[in-house]
């Protein structure tokens, strides 16, 4: 069971402990990112849709910028991403799970208007 799963178990001082490994894990990403971006990269936003695990969330940020990504993280997940708010932004969308099929049909949607949009699944 992964730490994070087994801090939720003792909800009493376990929030905060977990809460504080988050804290840790985000700031520790945002520091790679930012050391990611002295070497030669694209450029791309990563969101999170409809998925509420901030912290995986960033560390899919960091999985990126190891494929030579300079990443940018948008903060809030979206229930529903509007890739016509980034004109010329090349975007990855991920949810922590499989597709379902309406995101994978709103994805195909996107890429068929021309926007650069693709899925950040799970590897």
């Amino acid at each position: 069971m992964p730490v994070r799963q087994r801090l939720k178990l003792d909800q009493n001082t376990s929030l905060v402990i977990s809460s504080m490994l988050d804290g840790l894990l985000i700031d520790c990403v945002a520091l790679f990112l930012a050391e990611a971006r002295k070497k030669n990269g694209k450029e791309t936003l990563l969101v999170g849709w409809s998925n509420e695990d901030r912290t995986r969330l960033w560390l899919e940020a960091w999985r990126l910028s190891q494929r030579g990504w300079h990443v940018n993280v948008l903060a809030e997940p979206l229930e529903s991403p509007r890739p016509e708010l980034f004109p010329g932004q090349h975007i990855f969308v991920w949810t922590g799970r499989a597709a379902t099929p309406l995101q994978e049909e709103l994805l195909s949607h996107w890429q068929e208007q021309g926007f650069s949009i693709h899925f950040h699944g799970q590897n």
